[in-house]
C-alpha cells in the first residue's frame, strides 16, 4: 500500500502545504519513523500512527514525500524502530540515507532522532542527529541536554550538527533563562528549531529570537561547536569557539551562570589563542563593550548569560587539544539498541588538562581517539606532546595524515598520574589529522595533545616570518594590490574563501584582489616544493 492523507486534517493534499510553504521563502519539513510505528502510536495509543512507518517501505515513502510532495527535510523517529521491531539503527538508518540518496535530491537536510548520541558512524549520514530524549520548558531540562552536548564537538563539521532538540524559548521560562537557553544552542551550534506558539509570541521572545548577531554565531559556516573552556565546579562556566575559521581571530564566548546567585565571569584571552588588546561587543544587547587587554569580566545574573564576540588584534593557531574534544570513534556505539561496553569514553577529572580524559580506547580496530583539527600554516616539523594516563606498558600506533609509527611501553605509573612523551611529526599547511589506535590492546587514558603550531608562523596579524629553511616570504597589501617578496620567482599563488573555494590563482609574485568581495581568505604559495598558507583580510 501507500501513504495516506488524513483529509480532515489536510483536504489538499501534502504537496499543497509544501507548495504554499515554498511560496513563503520557506523550506518544508516531514516526519516519519525509521520503523514500522510511529512514536504516538507506540507510546500515546495512536491509531493512525501503526504502520506508517518507513520500514520495508523506505524508497517508496521517501519517493512520495520528497519528490512527489516536495519537502526538504524530514525528521525520522525510532520509537517504532527500536521498541517495536528492535532494528540495529545503524543498519536502518544508513538505509534511509541511501533512500533519500536515491531520489535524486541532493538539498534534502535528514535529521536522525534516536533521542541519545547515535555514535560517530550518524556524522557520515545526517545532517544533525537528537543527543537527548525531549526537552521540556524546565530550567532542569535544559542544563541536563546541554551537559549531555559537553563532550560531542569532536562530531560536529560543516552541515553536520549535534541537535540538542527544540527551543522552548516562550514557554513559560524567565527572560533570563529563555536568554541562557537560546545563547547556548546558538553557540554549540544545534539547529534552531521554534517550539513556542508563533501567534503568541512577547515582544521580548521575538526580539530574542530575531537577533542576528546570536543567529549569525549559530549559522557560521565553519561547523565549529563551542567547547567548555573553564568550570569553576560552583556554577561558573566559559564557553567558547572560533569563528569563520580554524585561523581566525574572532571568538564568541558564553559566560554562564548555572548558580543560584550573581556571579562575575571572567574569560582569559590566553584560554582563546588571544594576545594583546582585543574587542569586545555583547550579542544579546547589541552593544560595543570597548577593548580590552588580556581578559574580559562581567558580573552574570543566577542561571544567566554574557554572550559576546571577542575579535582579537593578535590571534594563535590552536596548540592545545583535549582529549575529549576530539573524534572518539566508538562512542556511544551500539549495536541493536544497546550500548556496547568499554568502548571510548570521556570522563571527568579534575587532575586532567581540560578537567576530562578519555578511556576504554583501542582493543578493537575501530575503537580509536582522532584528532583532526589540527591547522598548520606551513609544512614543517613541528613538535608534539601527548599526555596520557596509564598503570602498565602499553602501545599506540600513531597515525599522522595517514603515515603510522608506533609508541610502545606508554606508561605514567598510576592511572592516576600523568606523564607525557615528545615526538616530532611532519605536518602539512591546513588542516592535519592525528589517530591513536591498538587493535589487540588497550591504549592509555588520554588527556591532551599539545602541539607548537605557531613556531613556524606567528599569529594572524604578525608579519609573515621564516617559513621553512631557506626562504623568509613577506607580503603587502596596498591600494587593492597583494606583493609577495623575496621569494623564487616560480611559484603557484592560490587564494581560497573561508568555505575552501579557490577564488584566484597566479603564477605573479604581484596581482590585484580588487575584485575579491570583502572578507577573509587564505593565500595558498607553492615554491621550492614548500606549501605555505596564511589567512589575510580583504577590507
Amino acid at each position: 500500500g501507500s501513504l495516506k492523507i488524513n483529509p480532515a486534517k489536510f483536504p489538499s493534499g501534502f504537496k499543497y502545504i509544501a507548495d504554499y510553504i515554498h511560496g513563503k521563502g520557506l523550506k518544508a519539513g516531514f516526519y516519519s519513523d525509521g520503523g514500522d510505528w510511529t512514536c504516538g502510536a507506540v507510546h500515546g495509543g495512536e491509531r493512525t500512527g501503526e504502520g506508517v512507518g518507513l520500514y520495508q517501505h523506505e524508497q517508496q515513502d521517501l519517493d512520495l514525500a520528497l519528490k512527489t510532495w516536495g519537502f526538504d527535510y524530514i525528521k525520522v523517529d525510532y520509537c517504532g524502530g527500536s521498541r517495536h521491531l528492535h532494528l540495529d539503527e545503524q543498519t536502518q538508518y544508513t538505509k534511509i540515507r541511501k533512500a533519500i540518496d536515491n531520489t535524486g535530491r541532493d538539498d534534502v537536510i535528514y535529521n536522525v532522532c534516536r533521542c541519545q548520541f547515535p555514535g560517530a558512524w550518524v556524522c557520515s549520514i545526517g545532517n544533525s542527529w537528537r543527543i537527548a530524549d525531549d526537552i521540556n520548558a524546565s530550567w532542569g531540562s535544559i542544563i541536563r541536554i546541554l551537559d549531555l552536548n559537553t563532550y560531542l564537538s569532536g562530531f560536529s563539521s560543516p552541515g553536520h550538527y549535534n541537535d540538542m532538540d527544540m527551543l522552548e524559548v516562550g514557554h513559560g521560562l524567565p527572560q533570563v533563562e529563555d536568554e541562557s537557553h537560546f545563547a547556548l544552542w546558538c553557540i554549540l551550534s544545534s539547529p534552531l528549531v521554534l517550539g513556542n506558539d508563533l501567534t503568541r509570541m512577547s515582544s521580548a521572545t521575538l526580539n530574542l529570537l530575531k537577533n542576528k548577531e546570536a543567529i549569525a554565531v549559530n549559522q557560521d559556516t565553519s561547523g565549529l561547536q563551542a567547547i567548555l573552556i573553564s568550570d569553576d565546579g560552583n556554577g561558573s562556566q566559559v564557553w567558547g569557539r572560533r569563528l569563520n575559521s580554524l585561523s581566525s581571530n574572532e571568538r564568541a564566548v558564553v559566560l554562564f551562570n548555572r548558580s543560584t546567585a550573581a556571579r562575575t565571569i571572567k574569560v582569559r584571552w590566553k584560554d582563546l589563542d588571544l594576545e594583546g588588546a582585543a574587542t569586545v561587543r555583547d550579542i544579546l544587547n547589541k552593544k560595543d563593550l570597548g577593548s580590552f587587554e588580556n581578559e574580559f569580566s562581567s558580573s552574570v545574573p543566577s542561571h544567566g548569560v554574557v554572550f559576546v564576540k571577542i575579535v582579537g588584534s593578535k590571534s594563535k593557531l590552536q596548540e592545545v587539544f583535549e582529549a575529549e574534544n576530539s573524534w572518539m570513534n566508538n562512542f556511544n556505539l551500539t549495536v541493536n539498541n544497546q550500548i556496547v561496553a568499554n568502548q571510548a569514553k570521556p570522563a571527568k577529572d579534575a587532575t586532567c588538562s581540560g578537567g576530562a580524559k578519555v578511556g576504554y580506547l583501542g582493543k578493537s580496530a575501530s575503537n580509536y581517539i582522532e584528532f583532526n583539527k589540527i591547522w598548520a600554516a606551513a609544512d614543517g616539523k613541528y613538535t608534539m606532546t601527548l599526555v596520557y594516563m596509564c598503570g602498565e606498558n602499553r602501545s599506540a600506533t600513531m597515525s599522522v595524515n595517514g603515515k603510522d609509527t608506533v609508541l610502545n611501553n606508554l606508561n605514567s605509573g598510576s592511572f592516576t598520574k600523568r606523564d607525557s612523551v615528545v615526538i616530532p611529526v611532519n605536518l602539512k599547511a591546513g588542516l592535519n589529522a592525528i589517530r591513536f589506535s591498538n587493535s589487540s590492546g588497550y591504549l592509555p587514558d588520554m588527556d591532551v595533545l599539545k602541539i607548537n603550531v605557531n613556531s613556524i608562523v606567528t599569529g594572524v596579524s604578525s608579519p609573515w616570518v621564516a617559513l621553512n629553511e631557506a626562504n623568509n616570504l613577506n607580503t603587502q597589501i596596498k591600494d587593492g594590490i597583494l606583493v609577495i617578496r623575496n621569494i623564487d620567482d616560480n611559484i603557484n599563488v592560490r587564494v581560497y574563501d573561508v568555505s575552501g573555494r579557490v577564488v584566484l590563482s597566479t603564477d605573479k609574485k604581484v596581482f590585484s584582489i580588487h575584485n575579491l568581495k570583502p572578507g577573509t581568505y587564505f593565500l595558498k604559495v607553492t615554491a621550492s616544493g614548500h606549501n605555505v598558507v596564511k589567512q589575510f583580510i580583504k577590507q
